[in-house]
C-alpha cells in the first residue's frame, strides 16, 4: 500500500527573496512583501526552508534536506514556529493578505523640510524613459561613451589651470555662479532618474520620483522599492553607478564647446566652471562614504549590509578585545573580517585626509579676509563637521533600498 505524500504549504506569489548578504559577519537574506511594502531579514536556515515552500515539495522532503544541509532535525515545534511567523506576516497562500500599502503616500511638508511627488505613477514614467533611452545599454553606445569620458577627463587635466581660472571668475560673479549652480542642480535630477532607469532595466521597481528639501538643500529623489532584491550584485553596482555615469555623459559636450570659444567670449568661463565643478560633483558622488554612490557600489560589490555602521562595530569589538574586554571578532568569517577591517581603516584615513585639507583651506581663506582668530574658529568648525562623519548614526543604506543623495 502506497502512502501519498502531502505537499507542504506555499509562499504567496510575488514575495521577493534576496540573495545572501553579510550583516555584522552573519549571513542573512532579505524578504519583501510588495503588497504591504515591508521587508525583514532571515537567516540561512529560514531561507533554506522558505525557498522550498512551493506547494509541491512536502514537509518531509524539506526536513530531510534541512537535516542533510545543517545536521539538525527540523522538528514539529520548529515547523509550527516558522509557519506561524510566516502566517502572521501574511506570506503563506491561504492566509489573510496584509493590508496593501497606500497607493499614494501623503506628501510630507513643513517650512523647513519635506517632500512632494512629481509624478503620480513613477513606475510608468520610468518605463517610458527606459524605452526612450534603451539604446544606452547597448555596447555600440557604451564603448564609445566610456572612451569619450576618458578623453574628457584627460582634457580636464590638460586644461586644469584654465578651467580653475574660469571657475574663479564665475565665483566672483553672483549671476554667473547662480547659472552654473542651477545647471548642476538639474544634473543631480538627471542623476536620480538615471538610477531609476537602470534599476528598471534590471527588473527593479521605482516607487516614487519627487523633490525633497531640508533647507537650505533642495534635491530630487528617486525611490527604488526593491533595489536590494535585484538579481545580482553586478546589477546593484550598475544601478548605484548609473547616476555618476549620467553626470559625466551630460558634461561630454561642454569641453569641445569650451575649446571652440575664444578667451573673450563671456560664455567660456561659464562652461569652464560647469565642467570643473561638474567633475568635482561626480567625484564627490564617487566617495566611498555614506550615503554616496561610491559607498553603495563598494557595499554591494562586497555583499555587505550596513557596511559603515558594521565596520564601526567591528572596530569597536576588535579594540575591546585588545584590552581584554568583549568576545572579539573570532565569530566573523574571513570575508567579513577583511571587508569590515579594510573599510574601517580606509574610511578613517579618507575622512581624516578630507577634513585636514578642508580645514587647511578654510583656515587660509578666512584668515586672509577676517584675521587669524576667525580662521582658527572656522577651521575648528570644519573639523567638527568632518568628525560627524565617523560618529555612530542610523545606517545610511537607504529605506527600502532607496537610492538618493
Amino acid at each position: 500500500m502506497t502512502t501519498a505524500v502531502v505537499a507542504g504549504p506555499a509562499i504567496r506569489a510575488g514575495i521577493q527573496v534576496s540573495g545572501r548578504y553579510l550583516r555584522d559577519g552573519a549571513p542573512v537574506h532579505l524578504v519583501r512583501d510588495p503588497i504591504a511594502d515591508r521587508s525583514f531579514e532571515i537567516g540561512v536556515k529560514e531561507h533554506f526552508v522558505l525557498t522550498r515552500l512551493d506547494g509541491v515539495t512536502s514537509r518531509e522532503e524539506i526536513a530531510t534536506g534541512y537535516a542533510a544541509e545543517f545536521g539538525r532535525v527540523l522538528g514539529p515545534g520548529a515547523w509550527q514556529q516558522l509557519l506561524g511567523l510566516l502566517a502572521v506576516r501574511g506570506l503563506l497562500e491561504g492566509c489573510p493578505t496584509p493590508e496593501p500599502a497606500a497607493a499614494k503616500r501623503p506628501d510630507r511638508r513643513n517650512p523647513l523640510g519635506g517632500s512632494v511627488r512629481l509624478v503620480s505613477d513613477a513606475a510608468a514614467t520610468t518605463d517610458r524613459l527606459h524605452r526612450f533611452f534603451e539604446f544606452v545599454f547597448r555596447g555600440w553606445f557604451l564603448i564609445p561613451a566610456f572612451a569619450a569620458i576618458a578623453a574628457m577627463l584627460a582634457g580636464a587635466v590638460r586644461y586644469g589651470p584654465e578651467l580653475a581660472a574660469d571657475t574663479a571668475t564665475v565665483f566672483a560673479d553672483p549671476v554667473a555662479l547662480m547659472a552654473v549652480a542651477t545647471a548642476l542642480w538639474v544634473s543631480v535630477g538627471l542623476h536620480e532618474l538615471g538610477h531609476g532607469v537602470v534599476a528598471h532595466h534590471f527588473g527593479g521597481t521605482v516607487g516614487e520620483i519627487g523633490i525633497r528639501w531640508q533647507l537650505p538643500v533642495v534635491i530630487m529623489y528617486c525611490r527604488i522599492d526593491d533595489y536590494l532584491f535585484l538579481r545580482s550584485r553586478r546589477h546593484q553596482v550598475a544601478t548605484a553607478s548609473a547616476g555618476i555615469l549620467v553626470n559625466l555623459l551630460v558634461l561630454l559636450p561642454v569641453l569641445p564647446v569650451w575649446l571652440l570659444l575664444s578667451a573673450q567670449d563671456p560664455a567660456r568661463p561659464l562652461l569652464g566652471a560647469l565642467l570643473l565643478l561638474g567633475l568635482a560633483q561626480a567625484a564627490l558622488f564617487l566617495l566611498p562614504l555614506p550615503p554616496m554612490d561610491g559607498y553603495k557600489m563598494l557595499a554591494h560589490s562586497l555583499g555587505v549590509l550596513h557596511l559603515a555602521s558594521g565596520s564601526r562595530r567591528y572596530a569597536g569589538r576588535a579594540l575591546a578585545a585588545v584590552i581584554g574586554r568583549g568576545p572579539g571578532t573570532a565569530d566573523y568569517p574571513r570575508h567579513a573580517r577583511l571587508a569590515h577591517l579594510g573599510y574601517a581603516l580606509g574610511a578613517g584615513v579618507l575622512v581624516v585626509s578630507i577634513v585636514t585639507v578642508v580645514a587647511a583651506v578654510v583656515h587660509r581663506l578666512i584668515t586672509a579676509h577676517f584675521g587669524p582668530v576667525a580662521g582658527a574658529v572656522s577651521a575648528g568648525l570644519a573639523v567638527l563637521i568632518g568628525v560627524s562623519f565617523v560618529l555612530p548614526r542610523k545606517p545610511a543604506d537607504g529605506r527600502r533600498g532607496e537610492v538618493q543623495k
